[in-house]
């Protein structure tokens, strides 16, 4: 496997600003077109370590890697999912939202254009395209949110339970979206319950502050 399609973190750590550690020490790496799953309770420290990952937030120690990148150069390779679209919605419809990523970026205009063209139609959105993500159900802006950071092409996607507040129906159309991306994308899931576990290649457990590798077996019969 190559290198530099492996997003690595070694012996990273976060703690607050009180002084208080949450995070000690994870190491573990996701090849490409692997996913890999972190499992832990609420306060465990999942949405911390997937920000920390995708340069959200500082750490205090350790370092993440992709080959020779690192710190803000990652930022172009790796994509985050979030619990709560609404989160990470800005733009007014739904075309400008899968667009917004590709303007910063610097794409050309009819380049961009293209590309935001071929999302909508990947991802089944072109009914929505006019759409203002606020007035979209869940499922549906999940969707869009997934679609706004797959036209960016990342190397690697993060997603912080994105189905949590899914109903069974709109979290099989995530999951068929999501089924969409490239065979080649590495995948690193954040999961904090046993029946909603995606189908991955390795599995993690959190829990105070350590990331410890386990089987589907073990999380199912210690839930």
């Amino acid at each position: 496997m190559d290198s530099h399609k492996t997003l690595r973190i070694r012996n990273l750590a976060y703690s607050f600003k009180d002084g208080g550690t949450l995070l000690s020490s994870i190491s573990l790496e996701i090849k490409a077109g692997e996913t890999v799953v972190v499992f832990g309770g609420n306060g465990s420290g999942k949405s911390t370590l997937l920000r920390c990952i995708a340069g959200l937030l500082p750490f205090a120690e350790g370092e993440v890697t992709i080959g020779e990148k690192s710190g803000d150069t990652l930022r172009s390779h790796i994509g985050l999912v979030m619990q709560n679209p609404e989160h990470q919605m800005i733009a007014p419809t739904v075309e400008e939202e899968i667009a917004l990523g590709l303007e910063f970026r610097g794409m050309e205009r009819n380049e961009m254009l293209q590309r935001v063209e071929q999302v909508l139609n990947k991802y089944s959105l072109q009914e929505l395209r006019e759409r203002a993500p606020d007035t979209l159900s869940g499922g549906q802006m999940q969707r869009v949110a997934l679609a706004a950071i797959a036209a960016l092409e990342p190397e690697f996607l993060l997603f912080d339970e994105p189905d949590s507040l899914l109903d069974a129906p709109s979290r099989r159309d995530f999951l068929n979206a999501v089924s969409l991306l490239g065979q080649g994308i590495g995948m690193l899931w954040a999961c904090a319950d046993a029946d909603r576990l995606p189908r991955a290649d390795r599995h993690y457990r959190l829990a105070k502050g350590e990331a410890r590798e386990v089987t589907v077996e073990q999380i199912l019969q210690a839930d």
